[in-house]
């Protein structure tokens, strides 16, 4: 019996030894096999990232919004379903390379462009984590070579070849003006009207209307020394406004050193902030700078009203600027944060276009738009709804999907990218004068500047997704908001105090009494533990 008890037991042994050797075994071949599938798919993914173009993509995680319209989760629809491989949503075409013999729809091998390949990742699932619209990813070259990508000539403008601009000394305010200023010269609804018949050459109200020239006693005036300055020749500008203390100026960020180095920005301030500058920040009359930005003081503002003045250098840069190519615009509740190269080659020289502008995120209908400004009171009622009723008894209708492919007759206007052309400048203009001849509020007045042109010559505007904006922006409230913002609260979660030491256990060299303290739990329960286990040493 003994025998046999020992030999059970030696078998017992020996299988309870196999058994456990066995798993090691397996396990380690399970992570034998797993290593080599990482490391297959590890060198897979370097040769495919060997291979591609070297590109720049951001990351964001884009959020169409689950308050989508029909319209809108169509346009969504076509444009992550179709933005691979040819790029319809581009139709790229080399502007100066290849010029107006590229064929759109079959473009040239010879002309394949990094970005073609780009793609949207599907929207994901609306969550009540982030609400409301956010970053998309967009492609952008280098900046090297987005600057390589700058078209060699200008963009052809339509029929309209010379633009020239009123000038008067002692406007008259005619009888029948609804509006208008001593700064855009009143002009009359006759002017109105031949300033949207395009022809080869015109002469038109386009501010600036005294002085012998913009920023010389205009109205909007700027001191001699920085007038010189205008007048130099850039290939870029960027550009901003702050008037009224109303914002905090938001240094840009990721320029690159050659964007640094070529590229001026300038920031547009009136007296009023001028002086909260120098008290605030690291402004001196001597660099007249504060980091990037360029400050250019303006006196004699046209306008009683901050928001109608930054209008000025927003929709007028180029009679300040006569002689830049591009410019783009960034309101000062903006940061920049993607290259200026990068920017204008992503939406102009790719797409082929001489202005680009982001439409609205959520309404692209001028007529909601209205209502939403008035149930906001961004402007009083009344002169809101004589804008709207004057644009209606001119033909604007609700947008509609047979205006396709126009996406939206709505801009969300803090951004402005544009090449400086006739065509161009007659539009900001004409744009310009209904801002000063109606309500400050742009938006109202975009679609029916941009559709009278239409009508007249073939040319279009590059309004690309408010996501693709937020991509290069960074949004931060205005001044007034940021002031008048509570402090974030103090966190009213209250962290669990430690269990209590058995009495007569030193502290931090004190000794503690024991004693129970309103609010614990579970002290008597671990004192009895304690004592536990030291009945059990």
């Amino acid at each position: 019996m003994l025998t046999s008890n020992s030999k059970e037991k030696e078998r017992s042994l020996s299988f309870l030894c196999c058994w456990y050797l066995g798993r090691r075994r397996v396990a380690m071949l399970l992570l034998l096999t797993l290593a080599f599938v990482v490391f297959v798919l590890g060198s897979y993914t370097i040769n495919k990232e060997s291979n591609s173009p070297n590109i720049h993509q951001s990351i964001e995680t884009m959020d169409f919004g689950s308050n989508q319209t029909p319209i809108s989760r169509e346009l969504t629809s076509f444009y992550t379903k179709n933005s691979d491989n040819n790029h319809i949503r581009d139709s790229f075409m080399w502007n100066g390379i290849g010029g107006s013999d590229v064929d759109v729809n079959h473009p040239s091998p010879s002309h394949h462009h990094p970005c073609d390949s780009f793609s949207f990742p599907p929207p994901p699932p609306p969550g009540m984590r982030r609400p409301g619209p956010r970053p998309c990813p967009v492609c952008y070259l280098p900046p090297e070579e987005a600057l390589a990508h700058m078209p060699k000539y200008p963009f052809e403008s339509p029929v309209l070849k010379n633009l020239t601009y009123i000038h008067e000394e002692s406007p008259v305010k005619p009888e029948e003006s609804q509006g208008g200023s001593d700064f855009g010269g009143y002009p009359s609804l006759e002017h109105r009207t031949n300033s949207f018949d395009i022809k080869e050459s015109m002469t038109v109200h386009c501010g600036f209307i005294k002085g012998t020239k913009p920023g010389h006693q205009t109205g909007f005036d700027i001191d001699e020394d920085i007038l010189h300055e205008l007048d130099q020749s850039h290939d870029v500008i960027v550009a901003s406004a702050i008037f009224g203390k109303y914002d905090i100026i938001q240094e840009p960020v990721n320029i690159s050193e050659m964007a640094r180095k070529n590229i001026p920005f300038y920031m547009f301030v009136d007296e009023e902030t001028h002086l909260y500058l120098k008290n605030t920040s690291s402004y001196t009359d001597d660099n007249k700078r504060v980091g990037l930005w360029r400050i250019i003081v303006v006196h004699n503002v046209p306008y009683t009203d901050a928001r109608r003045n930054g209008k000025v250098p927003k929709l007028l840069l180029h009679r300040l600027f006569p002689n830049v190519r591009y410019s783009i615009w960034v309101d000062a509740k903006l940061q920049l944060v993607v290259d200026p190269y990068q920017i204008l080659e992503r939406f102009l020289w790719r797409t082929n276009s001489s202005f680009a502008i982001s439409r609205h995120y959520r309404r692209f209908d001028v007529f909601v738009e209205a209502e939403a400004n008035k149930a906001a009171r961004k402007y009083d009622n009344a002169s809101i709804d004589y804008q709207v009723e004057f644009y209606k008894k001119e033909g604007l209708t609700p947008y509609t999907e047979a205006k396709l492919p126009i996406t939206s007759d709505v801009p969300e206007g803090c951004t402005i990218i544009r090449e400086h052309i006739p065509i161009t400048n007659l539009f900001t203009c004409v744009w310009f004068n209904e801002v000063d001849r109606f309500t400050s509020r742009d938006q109202l007045s975009f679609a029916i500047a941009r559709d009278k042109i239409r009508e007249k010559v073939d040319w279009s505007i590059n309004m690309f997704l408010d996501c693709e904006r937020r991509n290069f922006v960074k949004q931060v409230y205005h001044r007034d908001v940021l002031m008048n913002m509570k402090p974030p609260r103090a966190s009213s979660r209250v962290l669990p105090e430690p269990p209590a030491l058995p009495r007569g256990r030193l502290v931090g060299g004190r000794a503690t009494t024991g004693k129970k303290t309103p609010g614990q739990r579970g002290k008597r329960r671990h004192r009895k533990v304690s004592a536990g286990g030291r009945n059990m040493r």
